[in-house]
C-alpha cells in the first residue's frame, strides 16, 4: 500500500514538473502565430474543433535564452493556418485554450486592449485584478470588448528593479488573458536598461524578453547591440490586423533608435498609406510624445516626429505610450491630428500629474487603468477603464471598472464650425464635445458639434 502511494505521488510530481506556465502567444503574420512558455512540455497540439487536434508542433529552445529561472524555456511557431479562424490548443497534457488568427485585410469590428508599466503580483497588489479586468467583457463598455490581443508598450515586469522572480511571476499573472489573446509588446527602459560594465546589480536583461517573443516583421536597432542579452532582431516590428497597421517602437533611450526608427518606419507607413485595405496606422511604444506626468514629461522631438509622420501619412491617427504612470489623452485638433494616449497605469505605482492641465490634454487621471479599443470600418473608439484600488500613489477617485474617458476618432474628422467635412465617412448626426470625444445621447448641458446635411453645427444644451 505504501509503495503504491509513493508511486502515485511520484507520477503526480513528475506531471507537475512537466506542466507549462508563463504561456503566451504573438501574432507573427496573417496565417502564423508563435507560442512561448516555461516547462518541460515540448509539444503543442491544435485543431479547429474542441478536443480534435489535427496538428502537432514541436518546440525549440529560444534564442536568446531567458535566464530569469532555470526554465526550461520553449518556443514554437505555427504556420500555414487559415485566416480569421479560432483554433483550440493544448501544450503537452495541459488544459485546452484557444487562439484566433487575424481577420482578412480590410475587415473591422474587433477589439484590443492596451496596458503599460505593469510588473508582477509579487510586488504590486493590483496586477492580478487588472489582468482579470482586461480578460473580461467590461460591464460599462458597450459590446463584447474581450480583446483579440493586448498591446503592452513597455516596462513589462520591473524584474530589474524589484527582483528577477518578478519576471516569471508576470508571465504567470497575465495568463488570465495571454493564453487566449495575443500578447504584443514593445520594449521600455526596464527591459534593457543594463549596460556593461554596470550590470551586477541588475540581473534582468533584454534576453528575458527577446527570448520570450517572436515579433512580427521583426526589425533591428544598432543601439540595442549595447544591451546585455540582446539577440537577433526583435527590437521592434509591425503587423496588420484587419484594416489597421500596428507599428511598434524600440526603446527610444537606445543609442540612435529615434532617428533609425523614423527613417525605417517611413516606407512601412507609405506602404500602408497606399494600401486601400488599411484605414488606420497605429504606433505603440514606451516613451510618450505628450505627457504632463509628474514622473515623466513629454518629448518635443518625438512630438515633431509624430506630427511630421501624420502630415506625410494621413492614415497615422493614433499612438499609445507608457513610461509616465498615469492616464492622459491629447486633443488631436491641437496635436497635429495625432490622438496620443499615455497609458502607464497597468499596475505599478502611479506617478502623479503636474499642476495645471495643458491645453493639448483632453483628459487625464492619476489612476490605475487600462484601455479597451474598438475598431470599426471608419472609426477607432477607446475607453479608459478605472483599475482596482490599492495601487500606490493613485488618487483613487474612480470606481473600479468605471469609465475614466471615452473617445472616438473618425476618418477625416476635424471638429470645426461651419466648414464642410473632409470625408464622406463622417457620420451624420453623431455628436462630439469640445475635446473631440463622441457623446451618446441624451446630452447633458454643454456645447457640442455635429454634422447635419453635410454642414457642421454647434449645439448648445442647457438643462
Amino acid at each position: 500500500m505504501r509503495a503504491s502511494l509513493w508511486a502515485i505521488l511520484l507520477m503526480v510530481s513528475s506531471r507537475a514538473a512537466l506542466a507549462a506556465d508563463g504561456i503566451h502567444w504573438t501574432i507573427v503574420g496573417p496565417t502564423s502565430v508563435a507560442f512561448d512558455w516555461r516547462g518541460a512540455e515540448t509539444t503543442l497540439d491544435f485543431g479547429a474543433s474542441p478536443g480534435a487536434y489535427t496538428r502537432t508542433e514541436s518546440a525549440y529552445t529560444p534564442d536568446p535564452l531567458p535566464d530569469s529561472s532555470p526554465g526550461p524555456y520553449q518556443e514554437a511557431i505555427l504556420t500555414g493556418l487559415a485566416s480569421n479562424t479560432l483554433y483550440y490548443y493544448r501544450i503537452g497534457e495541459g488544459p485546452e485554450h484557444t487562439f484566433r488568427t487575424p481577420p482578412p485585410a480590410g475587415s473591422s469590428d474587433f477589439w484590443f486592449a492596451v496596458q503599460a508599466d505593469i510588473g508582477s503580483s509579487l510586488s504590486y497588489p493590483v496586477i492580478a485584478p487588472t489582468q482579470a479586468q482586461i480578460a473580461a467583457d467590461e460591464p460599462n463598455v458597450r459590446g463584447d470588448d474581450r480583446p483579440r490581443f493586448v498591446l503592452v508598450p513597455g516596462d513589462l515586469t520591473y524584474g530589474d528593479q524589484n527582483g528577477i522572480e518578478d519576471v516569471d511571476a508576470h508571465f504567470n499573472d497575465v495568463q488570465t488573458w495571454s493564453q487566449d489573446a495575443a500578447y504584443m509588446p514593445s520594449w521600455g527602459n526596464h527591459e534593457w536598461n543594463c549596460l556593461p560594465p554596470n550590470c551586477s546589480a541588475r540581473p534582468d536583461n533584454l534576453n528575458n524578453y527577446e527570448g520570450r517573443f517572436v515579433l512580427p516583421n521583426t526589425q533591428s536597432i544598432a543601439g540595442a547591440s549595447l544591451a546585455v542579452g540582446n539577440g537577433p532582431a526583435d527590437d521592434w516590428g509591425w503587423f496588420d490586423y484587419g484594416n489597421v497597421r500596428f507599428i511598434s517602437m524600440p526603446s527610444l533611450d537606445m543609442s540612435g533608435s529615434r532617428s533609425a526608427w523614423q527613417t525605417a518606419v517611413g516606407p512601412i507607413m507609405a506602404e500602408a498609406q497606399a494600401d486601400p485595405s488599411i484605414t488606420f496606422i497605429v504606433a505603440y511604444g514606451h516613451f510618450p510624445a505628450w505627457s504632463s506626468g509628474s514622473d515623466h514629461g513629454g518629448d518635443s522631438s518625438l512630438q515633431a516626429t509624430f506630427t511630421s509622420l501624420r502630415a506625410s501619412y494621413p492614415k497615422f491617427f493614433v499612438s499609445f505610450q507608457g513610461h509616465s504612470h498615469h492616464y492622459e489623452r491629447t486633443n488631436p485638433f491641437v496635436t497635429g491630428g495625432v490622438l496620443s494616449t499615455v497609458t502607464g497605469g497597468g499596475g505599478a505605482a502611479c506617478g502623479g500629474v503636474s499642476s495645471g492641465q495643458p491645453l493639448w490634454a483632453a483628459s487625464r487621471a492619476n489612476e490605475a487603468h487600462h484601455l479597451k479599443i474598438h475598431v470599426g470600418h471608419d472609426f477607432i473608439e477607446g475607453w479608459a477603464i478605472c483599475g482596482p484600488t490599492g495601487a500606490s500613489g493613485c488618487n483613487e477617485n474612480c470606481e473600479p471598472g468605471s469609465v475614466l474617458d471615452h473617445w472616438s476618432y473618425f476618418v477625416g474628422e476635424t471638429v470645426g464650425v461651419g466648414d464642410r467635412p473632409k470625408s464622406s465617412a463622417i457620420r451624420e448626426g453623431v455628436f462630439f464635445d469640445v475635446a473631440g470625444r463622441r457623446v451618446d445621447q441624451p446630452l447633458s448641458s454643454g456645447i457640442y458639434f455635429r454634422v447635419r446635411a453635410g454642414v457642421r453645427e454647434v449645439v448648445i444644451v442647457r438643462k
